[in-house]
């Protein structure tokens, strides 16, 4: 735990979450990790230490990491952009885990990742789990949490928005899947994102569309170029402007 607060001292961190499964948080994370790239010496880190996607979202799924002197060696995914993950530890192989053991896997990969880049993005898994606890005592992250604008998921998220208004932080909301782009049409398969009734301040929001093109991007994630880009960039640059504040 010391060895992770340490290695994460004075360096940016943003935590993508969601209290809600399939919402696409691991596409988000990715794109996102990519576009803060271009500015940023970035790390990403899988902190979904059950199903990994992120080495399968890249193109690494079966790889494993180099371990030397310095630690765990993050996978290069271009200059200025890596990646580390337990998958690169297991490879495909199944991890359950019970209780406080959790924590300890986490708190290693944090303690022993060769971690040097200025801007860290964790990928969590959803829930209000032993991520959120961990990532609490180690940095002092900015929330981006994921939905999609269903009122199951807006209602389950809903905990996790409660609980990081609690902690103090103000976290930006991506409403993933949220359109269709049908040649002039928009298309709401979910209906209209509503927040009504969180009786809270409401986050910045970022609406994302549905791409079908982006199942040809897995393996590849860092080539995509498709319609998810335009909110992707406004979301870093919203990141960006609440980083300079800090």
């Amino acid at each position: 735990m010391n060895l992770a607060r340490k290695k994460l001292q004075g360096r940016k961190t943003i935590a993508v979450m969601s209290a809600k499964g399939g919402v696409g948080k691991s596409v988000v994370s990715s794109l996102l990790a990519i576009a803060l790239s271009r500015e940023y010496n970035t790390l990403l880190i899988d902190l979904d230490i059950h199903t990994m996607a992120l080495p399968k979202l890249f193109g690494y799924e079966g790889s494993l990491h180099e371990v030397r002197k310095e630690g765990i060696v993050p996978f290069t995914i271009n200059e200025k952009l890596k990646l580390l993950t337990l998958g690169g530890v297991v490879r495909n192989k199944t991890v359950i885990l019970p209780g406080r053991n959790q924590e300890k896997v986490m708190e290693s990969l944090l303690g022993t990742g060769a971690i040097n880049e200025e801007l860290v993005i964790f990928d969590l898994p959803p829930g209000l789990g032993d991520e959120i606890l961990v990532l609490e005592k180690v940095t002092d992250f900015l929330p981006v949490v994921v939905t999609n604008p269903s009122e199951l998921s807006v209602k389950v998220v809903k905990y996790l928005l409660d609980y990081l208004a609690e902690l103090g932080k103000d976290p930006l909301l991506v409403a993933n899947m949220s359109y269709i782009k049908c040649g002039s049409q928009i298309i709401r398969p979910f209906g209209n994102l509503s927040l009504h009734g969180m009786g809270r301040k409401q986050p910045q929001i970022i609406e994302l569309p549905m791409d079908e093109t982006l199942n040809e991007f897995i393996g590849k994630i860092h080539e995509y170029k498709g319609e998810l880009l335009d909110g992707i960039n406004k979301l870093s640059i919203m990141i960006n402007e609440r980083m300079h504040q800090t």
